[in-house]
This record gives structure tokens, sequence and C-alpha cells, in this order.
């Protein structure tokens, strides 16, 4: 029974089938050797274009002269029946490879048709019967492009699945009944791949779609057919069976370069990485593994290098990342972290080399890959490396993430990537000094990494703003500070770390606030950025808070509140008053903010908890303090009523 109805289905394509598609395909060839003898003019021709609809109708002979004059060719030296076709078929989408494969094919000269592609390039802007303006051209994205490539011979493509599956039921079935021998299945098999990847060379010569299906199609039944033998006959030793799939997918991936396609290549990639999932090897060789990925990569940055496919460095990425998450305890993860190490230099000098060669500023799929690999990096050696040596690998990584990012900086004057590679950096930093410090010597470590980062990226750089923005990577030791502000060691004194914690991140954004405000100012005269205010604020708050505790630590409470007020209620005087007659709104805003906050310390706080005799004091001294201000008042109102007035004889 099963041999009848396999006969009956071979019976039914033969029949059925295959007249259709023929059918289908003369109509087809028929429509487009109507459409080139209508357009070009040639009367008998020997190829076909690539071209889904008809135009509408014909320009007229002074069209045809005015775009000639427009792109400035003479029409005596290119037709205008082959100017208005090109540009036709580039306003609906058609590429310059194919368009000039069916001009060949219908026997036009290379030499013409290069001339028009290069007249039409040369003028940046034509009407409604040229190209499309450039400005006005949608940058296609990765969907749009996926939707593309689905619907141009889509038929083809529905067709390659649907043989594929044929053949793998055909080979299940001709296994089952053992039609054949082992040895003659498999050569079938490789010799039937070998066939269509052979038909893909020649057909991707004029379509590239075409050509770059049957190329996969062979391939996977290559593979496919290696993954049988090893599974049914164990014909194949696991390294002979990786490199026969692996010479089938290198032909794939040179027919990419090629004839550039960017989805070939990365198809070529795909099938490379499930390659080692098809060996069926008992025990798992890592390292062989590992060094079969490492010619991948090199492959890959070697189409990448032809091509500028920039995006396929990051499916390599993703590549390694895949194979190398199950591996982090196994026995030779110590082994592998070698291989670990070429794979990031592989990715950090392409990486590097791309970045620097970018004319534009399209340098997402380069961030992505130095982002990715300096993480996957740290990962790496923070699970496997040995616990001596970890910290000091991690500092020789973030040295020279943290120099490329300067030089990139310097050579390109491109900010973004010295943020991604300054980024990676700074986390390596954070690490390493996490692994040689903990508690408050970790704040302060972490204290005066931030500070001198936003210091050495002004040196180097000289741009302000970056290093101001750098210094907020303080954020992190203020939070961990938190602690030392609540320590109960305070009780006992005032010299012990958590004191030497406040003080440094004190003397930190003091330091960094003036020496960023004062710059500001001499360099771009423009007055202190919000970034020095905010550190100079930041510092003075450290002051006020490291105050309070070393007198609590040290004088009864009501004698250090009451000197911790009066400190505070000077300063606020001094901000405040500079600030009015200086006419500095931002120092005077701040002095009256400082003096309300001790006042009403004073009223709500301090009045129901002090003695009375503290009371008296503190009280005495602060309204001392205020009332004083009276003559500063009436000074500051005098001279501004003389510089109002200066002749009251003249009023």
């Amino acid at each position: 029974m099963g041999y009848i109805t396999l006969i009956v289905g071979i019976i039914l394509v033969l029949v059925v089938v295959l007249p259709i598609v023929a059918v289908v395909q003369v109509f087809w060839l028929r429509k487009r050797v109507q459409q080139l003898e209508q357009l070009a003019g040639l009367g008998s021709v020997q190829g076909v274009l690539h071209q889904e609809n008809q135009p509408q109708s014909q320009p007229t002979d002074s069209q045809f002269l005015n775009n000639l004059q427009r792109v400035g060719v003479q029409q005596k030296t290119i037709p205008a029946d082959l100017l208005d076709y090109i540009k036709q078929q580039i306003m609906q989408g058609v590429g310059k490879e194919e368009i000039k494969n069916a001009l060949v094919a219908g026997g036009w000269q290379v030499s013409d048709v290069e001339e028009v592609f290069s007249s039409i390039t040369s003028e940046g802007q034509l009407n409604q019967h040229g190209v499309i303006p450039a400005q006005m051209q949608i940058e296609p994205t990765w969907f749009t492009d996926l939707g593309k490539w689905l619907k141009e011979d889509w038929l083809l493509k529905l067709g390659a699945l649907f043989l594929l599956i044929g053949f793998g039921w055909l080979t299940t079935y001709a296994f089952m009944n053992n039609w054949i021998g082992p040895m003659g299945r498999i050569a079938i098999g490789i010799i039937a791949g070998a066939l269509i990847m052979l038909l893909g060379w020649w057909r991707i010569k004029k379509y590239i779609n075409q050509g770059g299906i049957f190329l996969v199609l062979g391939s996977t039944t290559i593979l496919l057919t290696i993954f049988a033998a090893r599974e049914f006959y164990d014909y194949f030793d696991p390294v002979s069976a990786l490199a026969v799939m692996f010479l089938s997918i290198a032909f794939v991936a040179l027919a990419s370069v090629k004839y550039n396609s960017g989805a070939l290549s990365l198809l070529s990639l795909i099938l490379a990485g499930i390659a080692p999932l098809f060996t069926n090897i008992s025990e798992p060789n890592h390292i062989g593994l590992f060094a079969y990925l490492l010619i991948v990569v090199l492959g890959t940055i070697w189409i990448v290098a032809l091509t500028g496919r920039r995006e396929l460095t990051i499916a390599a990425l993703l590549l390694i990342v895949f194979y190398s998450i199950p591996l982090f305890g196994s026995a030779e993860a110590s082994t592998l972290l070698l291989f670990e190490y070429a794979f990031a230099t592989i990715f950090f000098l392409s990486n590097m080399i791309g970045i620097l060669k970018s004319k534009n500023n399209k340098l997402l799929p380069d961030l992505l890959t130095a982002a990715g690999n300096g993480l996957f990096l740290l990962i790496w050696i923070m699970n496997v490396a040995s616990d001596e040596w970890k910290s000091l690998i991690i500092v020789v990584w973030m040295m020279i993430f943290m120099v490329s990012a300067f030089l990139i900086t310097k050579i390109t004057q491109k900010t973004a990537p010295f943020y991604i590679y300054a980024g990676v950096g700074i986390m390596m930093l954070v690490a390493a000094t996490s692994l040689e410090l903990k508690g408050a010597a970790l704040v302060m470590a972490y204290t005066i990494e931030g500070g001198l980062l936003s210091l050495i990226t002004y040196f180097v750089i000289r741009k302000t703003q970056l290093a101001e923005q750098l210094s907020w990577l303080l954020i992190y030791p203020i939070i961990l500070s938190f602690r030392s502000m609540t320590s109960s060691v305070w009780r006992t004194g005032f010299l012990h770390e958590d004191f030497f914690v406040l003080f440094v991140l004190m003397i930190t954004l003091f330091g960094l606030g003036l020496f960023f405000g004062i710059n500001t100012k001499q360099t771009e005269d423009k007055k202190m950025s919000s970034t020095s205010l905010i550190l100079l604020v930041g510092g003075s708050f450290y002051f006020y808070i490291t105050l309070w505790l070393s007198l609590h630590s040290i004088l009864s409470d009501d004698v250090a509140v009451m000197i911790s007020l009066i400190i505070y209620t000077i300063i606020g005087l001094i901000c405040y008053f500079n600030g009015l007659l200086n006419n500095k709104k931002v120092i005077q805003v701040y002095g009256g903010i400082l003096i309300g906050f001790v006042v009403s310390r004073v009223l709500l706080v301090d009045i129901w908890q002090m003695e009375m005799a503290g009371k008296i004091v503190t009280f005495f001294l602060l309204g001392a303090l205020l009332v004083s201000t009276t003559f500063l008042g009436k000074k500051r109102q005098a001279e501004h009523n003389i510089i109002k007035n200066p002749d009251p004889n003249n009023q």
C-alpha cells in the first residue's frame, strides 16, 4: 500500500503540478519579453527584465530631452528609452545590480548601462519623470526589508520549503523501506545538495534572491544528510562531519560576498552556528567547539570587512553567547576563558576599525557590539578567572576600554562611542574595586575613582560638559554613604572610617564643583552650569552633616546643636547678603533656604528638647545674628538709592 501511495503521488506531481508550473513560467517569461520589447525597442529579446508592473505611459520625445538635459547627458550618447526605463525601475525599488543584469541579458552594452547609472547618480534631485529625491526616500528598516524579501519570489520560497520537507519525507520513506543502501542514501543526499547549490550559483548571477534560496536550500540539504549519516549510521567522525558542513556553508558565504547579499551572509552565519548541533557527538569537545567558533568569527569579520555589513558582528557575538552560557561551570572553563579573550580581542579590534572608518553617524551596530562584548567579557572573568588574578585581569581590560574611549573621541569627535567604551570600562573598574575592598574603604575608593575619572576626561578631551556628566558617577558612593551617616560608631568619637567617608565625599564634591564652575566662567564666558551648582550644594550638605555628627560625638547635645545652628546661620547670612549685594539670585536663595532651615529647626524641634540654659544662649545668639543684618540691609538700600538717583538736584 505504501508503494502505491508513493507512485500515485509521483504521477500527480508529473502530470498535474509540473505542467501548471511550466505554463505559469511560460506566461511569466512572455510578459517579461513583451515589456522589454516595448520599453527598450530591441525587437528580439534574449533575456527577461526584473519588472513587476508595466509603465502606464511612455514619455514624449520632449520629455526625454528634458530628462537628458537635467542629468547632463547628450541624447546622441544614451538612448532615451534606456534612461527612462532605468529611472522607472529605480522608482519601483529595483536594485542596481538586478537592473543591470536584466539589461545586459536583453542585449544592452555594459558601458551604456553604467554611463546611465553614473549620470543619474550625479544628479541630486529629479522631477516625477526621474529618480526619487534623496531627501524624500525613506530609510528602510529591518522589518520592511524582511517584508520585501518575503514578497519577492514568494512562490519560489514557498516551493523551496515544500521541496525541503518533501525531500525529508522521501528520505525517511526510502530509509524505512530499505530501497537504497546506507552508503547510497548518504551519497544521494550530498550529491543532491551539491547540485542544488550549483543551480543556485548559476541562478544568482541574474537573480540574487532566487539564487540565494537555492544556495541555502542546497547547504541545508547537505547539513541534514550529514546529520542523518551521523545519527543513523555513524559514518563520519564529528570533525569530518563538521568539516563537510562547513565547506558547504563557506560556499554560501562566498556567494554572499561576491554578490553583496546581506540576507545570504546572515543565513550562512546561522547555518554555521547550528552546524555543531548536527554532529551528534557523544562526548562534547568544548575546546574543539570553541576553535570552530573562532574560525566562524574570523570568517564573519572577513565578510564584514568586504561588505561593510557590521550588523553581522552582533549576530556573531550572539552566537558566542549562545554556546558559552552553559559552559561557565564546566571543567574546561579556565581553558575556554582564553578563547573568550581571543573573541573579545577580535570583536574589539574590528569594532574600533569600524568606528574609525565610519563616515556617518550610523554607529548603532558598533555600539551594541562594544557594549555586549565588554559586558560578556566581564561576566566570563567574574565567573571563571581565578580569584588571585581576577582583579588584575579586569583592570587590564578596563584600561584597554578606557584608553580606547578617549582615543576614539579624540580622533572622531564623536561622543556616543565614548559613552559606551567608558561605560564598560567603568563597570570593570567598579567590579575590580569591589573584589579588593569592602565597607567604608570601598565607598571612599568609589568616590575617589569617580572624581578622578571626571577630571581625567576633562584634561584629555577638553570637553567640560562631558566631564561634568561623568561626575554623576558619584551618585553610587553617595547612596552607600547613608550607612555611614547612621552608624553607631559616632557615639564613641569622630575619628573613624565613617567620618572619612563623609569627609572624602565632601572634598570631592566641593572640589569638582569649584573646578568646573571656575573653568566654565573662564573658558566659555557664561554662568556656572547646573551640574557645578549641584556639586557645590552637595559638598555643603556633607559639610553640614559631618559637622553635626562630629560635634554630637564630642559635646553634649544642647551645646552641639547650638554651635551647629550658629555656624549654619552665619554661612546662610553670608551667602544671602553676598547674593543680594552682587545680584546673584542662586546664592541669595541658597542662603535664605539655609536660614529658613535653622529657624524651622529651632522653633519646631529644639525649643522642646533643649534645657532652659541652652534655649537662652541659643536664642540670644541667633537673635543677635539676625538683628545685626538690619544694618547691612539699610546700607544696601542706601547704595541702591544713590545708584538710582545720582543727582537729586535734577529731579
